[in-house]
């Protein structure tokens, strides 16, 4: 009697961890997306590699997407279009400021009979740089995916953005006496590229922005095929 029932109990057991499975996920549809991008005329935009541009658009509009985006040209038949003008990209001259200050901290330099530290008061004289540049510029959309009741979603954004680098060069005398979280040369850093700018500018509320509504039309797709 005690094999029949063994053999019932690894029934049940089986029967309920297969209830319990996930199930497999099922793969991410592919939707052609047409981004169709202009800018003005201007010294800036003319330095702005628009194809690096629209693949920069592309992976961040497809983050935390349900789907997957095919990039197309516009001729060939997309579910998705998106339109974007960029008006107005300034870049502004660079304001470059240096200061020669005198500094010191106290760091510790071994400890005493008792066990406490002992500090020493170090000295330096540096040059502080300062470099500021701003950039602004105004992003016209315009989104439309195809489907029995289509989305459309226009919106024009303002981005502006001040970029901000604090270092220290021509160090005279202790190094120890600056504080670490300041620079110790020119080199430690990258001022960002006209691609740069115009990406971070991007990225403030537009890509953002665009993102959701394509989300929220596709989230809603999948809930009602499931």
């Amino acid at each position: 009697m005690k094999k029949p029932k063994l053999i019932f109990c690894i029934l049940i057991i089986f029967c309920i961890s297969c209830k319990t499975q996930k199930k497999p996920r099922a793969p991410k549809i592919d939707v052609p997306i047409a981004i169709n991008i202009q800018a003005e005329s201007s010294t800036n935009t003319n330095f702005i590699n628009l194809s690096y541009y629209r693949f920069q658009l592309l992976n961040g509009i497809e983050q935390f997407q349900s789907v997957n985006f095919v990039l197309v040209e516009p001729d060939e038949n997309p579910e998705i279009v998106l339109n974007i003008d960029i008006e107005n990209f300034s870049l502004w001259p660079k304001d470059e400021r240096v200061s020669r200050r005198r500094v010191s901290r106290n760091i510790v330099v071994g400890t005493d009979s008792n066990g406490k530290p002992v500090y020493q008061t170090v000295t330096a004289s540096v040059d502080i740089f300062q470099i500021q540049q701003r950039t602004n510029a105004r992003f016209k959309t315009s989104l439309s995916i195809k489907a029995e009741t289509p989305v459309k979603f226009q919106k024009t954004f303002i981005a502006n953005y001040n970029y901000v680098n604090t270092y220290v060069d021509n160090i005279q005398g202790d190094p120890r006496a600056l504080d670490p979280s300041i620079s110790m040369s020119r080199g430690m850093g990258f001022e960002p590229t006209e691609d740069d700018y115009i990406l971070i500018l991007s990225k403030q509320e537009m890509i953002r922005r665009i993102g959701d509504e394509i989300r929220k039309f596709y989230d809603a797709k999948t809930k009602v095929l499931k």
